[in-house]
């Protein structure tokens, strides 16, 4: 009778991609007729629409456009104008292990834009892009749990008790947010709308039985026109969004990005009609229990056994801190008053020794203020951001950084002290690799003339185990421990033991 293996199936994802990409765009725009000629160009502000992301025979696919909004001062005019120009995109990554089955999580984000005038008629628009990428494949994996049938009384097994955390779900959903915003009573009417940034703040899941529950906030600030005065406005615009997951997952890690994909805001009667499309990207880690059979052998006759080992994520876990970026930026032209700030992460380096992960972030500030004689005036800094972080050792890291909260510049003499506020996450797994029987094939009672002793006396050697001792003398360790008596599973090496062996 042959033996039969009893087989587990894991599901879940395996990330295969996992890569910062950056690119840059440029264009040359000419200025529409119904707008003046240039004088003077103040700032450019973008934001991105990530339309396409798809990988395949080895290469992944992003496509989409960044718009940007360039403030000027028109020529023989005081009051700035705004002028807006789409920049279409495709970005490209060749990776051997993207393919058509991969499930692509991707968001994209404006690192700066600027505008130079080549005469008052004509721009060169430029704007840098940073995209955030992953890539997660379907994957099945077969363990071995136990094994029946054969001549079961005469098999010793060997199990061993571990876990494994696995990406039991890769899911996204798009959403709409929109509001009829007013400005507080305490700011002057909305006359003419300059432009509109938005930022993510705070944003957290939580799985309850079979549903996702998504909360968080979006930070939008509007440059606007009251007469000749030039103001800004802030606003928070709280979300929620629920999730339908395929099985109950109270007990998870949730991996959370939330990301925009278009915005419109309109100016109705002073008051700001805002539309924001927004994708929300998770990923879900369960903890599962195994019991795997890791070794076998028989008391009675030769038995083949094939092994293999089979990798397991024993960890998995997901954290955050935030920390707080002050540097003071010197400003050619003295500051009276910033309108407006706004932060985008330029660069991200993690060095990883041993538990500890030091990540340094260049954060890209880019403010609006009015000059100690009324002129609008942008500048843009990089300011740097460090957080050093304790990870499990052996464990794999992958980190993130997004400016959160509230970004303040404040005049003082020189420049401007800018204060940045910034969100590392990050998403820690350690993986071991356990063996585990693939296969048993059980031969023949091995004959021999002389008869077998009853009693060997067998000295545990350096390394061994009480396994060990008990497969290479065909005994079982229950007998083994019964008859020397042994109260620790793991005795010394160097110990003599009597080795009992069975008689057929």
């Amino acid at each position: 009778m042959e033996m039969e293996l009893q087989r587990q199936t894991l599901e879940g994802y395996r990330l295969v991609f996992d890569s910062a990409l950056t690119q840059e765009e440029t264009l040359e725009c000419i200025v529409p007729d119904a707008l003046p000629d240039v004088a003077r160009i103040v700032s450019a502000a973008g934001r991105v629409v990530l339309k396409g992301r798809e990988a395949g025979a080895g290469t992944l696919r992003l496509s989409g456009a960044v718009t940007v909004n360039v403030l000027y001062i028109p020529e023989g005019e005081e009051l700035p104008r705004t002028m807006e120009a789409d920049l279409p995109f495709q970005c490209t990554k060749d990776d051997p292990h993207l393919n058509d089955g991969c499930q692509v999580q991707a968001s994209a984000y404006v690192i700066f834009a600027d505008a130079r005038a080549m005469n008052p008629r004509k721009l060169l628009i430029r704007a840098a892009l940073s995209f955030q990428v992953q890539a997660y494949e379907r994957e099945l994996r077969e363990v071995t749990c136990d094994a029946s049938g054969g001549q079961e009384d005469h098999l010793e097994k060997r199990f061993v008790q571990c876990v494994d955390w696995s990406a039991a779900e890769v899911i996204e959903k798009s959403f709409l947010f929109s509001d009829v915003l007013r400005p507080p009573a305490s700011r002057p009417f909305m006359e003419e709308l300059l432009y509109c940034r938005i930022q993510l703040g705070a944003a957290e899941a939580k799985a309850i039985g079979k549903k996702l529950i998504c909360k968080g906030e979006f930070h939008l600030s509007a440059l606007y026109r009251n007469g000749k005065d030039l103001l800004s406005a802030g606003f928070e615009l709280p979300f929620s969004q629920i999730f339908d997951l395929e099985q109950p997952m109270e007990d998870c890690e949730i991996d959370l990005h939330v990301s925009v994909s278009g915005m419109q805001c309109t100016l109705q009667d002073g008051e700001l009609a805002v539309s924001i499309e927004a994708l929300a990207q998770t990923v879900l880690w369960v903890r599962r229990s195994l019991t795997l059979m890791s070794d076998a052998y028989c008391t009675n006759a030769s038995l083949e056994v094939e092994r293999a080992p089979c990798t397991l994520c024993v960890a998995a876990g997901r954290e955050e801190r935030r920390e707080t970026a002050r540097q003071f930026c010197e400003s050619g032209i003295p500051a009276n008053q910033v309108l407006d700030c706004f932060a985008a992460v330029e660069s991200l380096e993690c060095n990883q020794e041993e538990e500890t992960l030091r990540c340094a972030a260049q954060i890209r500030v880019e403010i609006l203020y009015l000059s100690e004689d009324g002129a609008l005036c942008g500048v843009g800094y990089t300011i740097p951001a460090n957080c050093e972080l304790s990870v499990p050792k052996g464990a794999n890291c992958r980190c993130r950084c997004v400016p959160t909260g509230e970004i303040t510049a404040v005049p003082v003499t020189g420049g401007l002290e800018v204060r940045c506020e910034v969100l590392f996450s990050w998403v820690t797994t350690r993986e071991e690799r356990v063996p585990c029987v693939l296969g048993l094939k059980q031969g023949a009672a091995p004959a021999s003339e002389m008869p077998k002793p009853s009693l060997v006396i067998r000295m545990i050697g350096e390394g061994e185990t009480l396994w060990d001792v008990a497969k290479s003398c065909g005994a079982t360790i229950r007998d083994i421990r019964t008859v020397n008596e042994l109260a620790d599973e793991n005795p010394d090496s160097g110990t003599l033991l009597l080795i009992p062996t069975r008689r057929n």
